[in-house]
């Protein structure tokens, strides 16, 4: 036992000799995390374009509580993990789900990139993942409104994630359910198989994701005639559980409608953050004014237009203001002298108006307002409305949400949604840490309600329907039918 004990020492020493000895992990640096800490608010305050409401008692955050609290457990922190741990509580403490800490890059050698290869020389499976098609395995709805007495499918062919059905209420009434799974055609995978023989023959990729998103559109705007010639008393779009997509949140409202709808006011952050998206908007707006011979009309409004994001351009390139005073105090919202905010149009385009609907010239007018290529299937339907939403109602879902209820064109019912409102505009990379090399996930947007307040509140139901303790999914989908039922009696 002894001369193994010998060895075991021996060993240890050589081990504390050795080279490697060199490189073990550094030590933890408590004041590198609090320098971390110190950029991450310099980051936010110069990118996050949410940050004013978060600090306003609208928001509903105490900022200088969240700070003060970040700072005790750096303060109390032994580890690097607990360090990192307490800059994602700070950023989670903002209730955004847009806003977080990403994992550092690995250094790595470059990789080498394969060689492109043609979708359209795929089958279907292949050629549709290739474009970007997913399926992610959610195929129900957000509450089993399908397992209810009563309820007819539609369309069992089509894309499980497209399934419409109509649901007949024991006092004669009829639901017309649609469920969106994402505001993305690209998450439809049965829906790009079944185009996939049209799609094969597109000239290029972009067309075939053209070809795609315009189909989706049209399944989603003959679903809702077809509601309408079976006489259906409401449409009920469940958006439950959709984590959302792209601005389609936005224009498909036109689908549910035969009035012109109002797209929020869209702002982005005064930096670099926000410099893309206008950029991108002046270049084409501009591009129509010097290439596309506009009408005197449309001229008007094109130059309107691109002045404004000129205007908002160069307020980017100029000082911002302080919103230091963020972690000092609460500012109310409508009174706040410093939001570090610019104007970007609206949610639907620099200019959705009617005026825009006028124009003779579908690329100009699409300019100015996105909706305009769904234009031959707004008003699909008309008539009562329901959105159902829950806590996993996200983005550009939020959007949609949002648009319905603003317009006065449907009454969201089921539980509070999710809070992520407005992401991100423009996809630049995630600012860095200097010490962690942890990457910040900054939105750089924000969406206005008609009343003035940030979409990033999340979307409170007209007509609330909460859990109870011990029910079933199927129980709270029966007391949504029940809800609607009542209110289609009192409307």
């Amino acid at each position: 036992m002894a001369g193994t004990r010998g060895i075991v020492i021996t060993l240890a020493m050589l081990a504390m000799a050795s080279p490697d000895a060199s490189r073990a992990a550094p030590a933890f640096d408590r004041s590198a995390w609090q320098a971390d800490h110190a950029a991450l608010k310099q980051v936010l305050e110069q990118d996050y374009a949410h940050l004013a409401w978060v600090a306003s008692p609208q928001g509903g955050v105490d900022l200088p509580a969240l700070d003060a609290s970040a700072q005790r457990s750096l303060a109390e922190a032994q580890t690097d993990a607990q360090a990192a741990q307490a800059l994602r509580t700070f950023l989670a403490g903002f209730h955004d789900g847009h806003l977080s800490l990403l994992d550092p890059l690995e250094q790595a050698p470059r990789a080498v990139t394969p060689a492109a290869v043609d979708p359209r020389t795929l089958g279907a499976g292949a050629g549709c993942a290739l474009l970007g098609v997913s399926d992610e395995g959610r195929h129900d709805f957000s509450l089993p409104l399908e397992t209810l007495p009563g309820y007819q499918p539609l369309n069992d062919g089509a894309d499980p994630m497209l399934r419409t059905g109509i649901l007949s209420l024991p006092d004669g009434r009829r639901i017309g359910l649609l469920r969106l799974h994402e505001f993305d055609a690209l998450r439809y995978p049965g829906l790009c198989h079944a185009l996939w023989p049209q799609l094969r023959h597109a000239d290029s990729t972009a067309e075939m994701r053209g070809t795609l998103g315009r189909s989706w559109v049209e399944v989603i705007a003959a679903s809702l005639r077809r509601f309408q010639q079976d006489g259906v008393d409401a449409v009920l779009v469940d958006v439950g559980d959709n984590p959302g997509g792209d601005d389609s949140g936005d224009t498909l409202a036109r689908l549910f409608t035969s009035t012109p709808v109002a797209s929020a006011v869209l702002d982005v952050s005064e930096s670099a953050a926000g410099k893309p998206y206008l950029d991108e908007q002046y270049e084409r707006l501009d591009d129509a004014l010097r290439h596309h011979h506009p009408t005197p009309a449309a001229r008007r409004l094109l130059s309107a237009q691109r002045a404004a994001f000129q205007a908002s351009r160069q307020a980017v390139s100029l000082p911002a203001c302080d919103l230091s005073w963020v972690w000092r105090m609460q500012q109310d919202w409508n009174a706040a002298p410093c939001r570090r905010l610019v104007a970007a149009g609206t949610s639907g385009g620099p200019l959705p108006t009617p005026a825009v609907d006028a124009l003779d010239d579908f690329l100009i007018a699409h300019r100015l307002d996105w909706a305009q290529d769904l234009r031959e299937h707004w008003g699909a339907w008309k008539g009562p409305v329901y959105v159902l939403t829950n806590g996993k109602t996200a983005s550009s879902a939020e959007m949609f949400a949002a648009r319905m209820q603003d317009n006065h064109i449907a009454r969201v019912v089921g539980t509070r949604s999710g809070g992520y409102g407005c992401g991100f505009m423009s996809a630049e990379a995630p600012p860095e840490l200097p010490h962690s090399h942890l990457r910040v996930r900054v939105p750089n947007c924000v969406r206005l309600r008609a009343d003035g307040s940030d979409e990033v509140a999340g979307i409170t139901p007209d007509l609330p329907v909460i859990p109870r303790s011990g029910e079933s999914a199927r129980a709270r989908a029966q007391r949504v039918v029940d809800t609607l039922t009542g209110d289609i009696r009192m409307h």
